[in-house]
């Protein structure tokens, strides 16, 4: 079951980051502003890709991922 969450909450993150990134792309109009400020949710979603990679490591590999300095 854990791994259907996960799997699930990093193709979200894609998504959300997709979304975030083409909503940065469109041109701007002065008439309309842009009522979800797009960086922060693509910095967030990207954010979100890197835990549920972290979190995948862990569940194929059975061992906690251990950084660099072993934190």
């Amino acid at each position: 079951m854990e791994l259907a969450i996960t799997i699930f909450a990093a193709l979200a993150g894609f998504g959300g980051a997709g979304w975030a990134l083409w909503a940065e792309k469109r041109p701007i109009d002065p008439l309309k502003p842009r009522l979800v400020p797009t960086t922060p949710v693509l910095f967030i979603c990207l954010v979100i890709v890197i835990f549920a990679a972290a979190h995948l490591i862990t569940l194929i590999t059975g061992r906690p991922h251990v950084g660099r300095f072993g934190i």
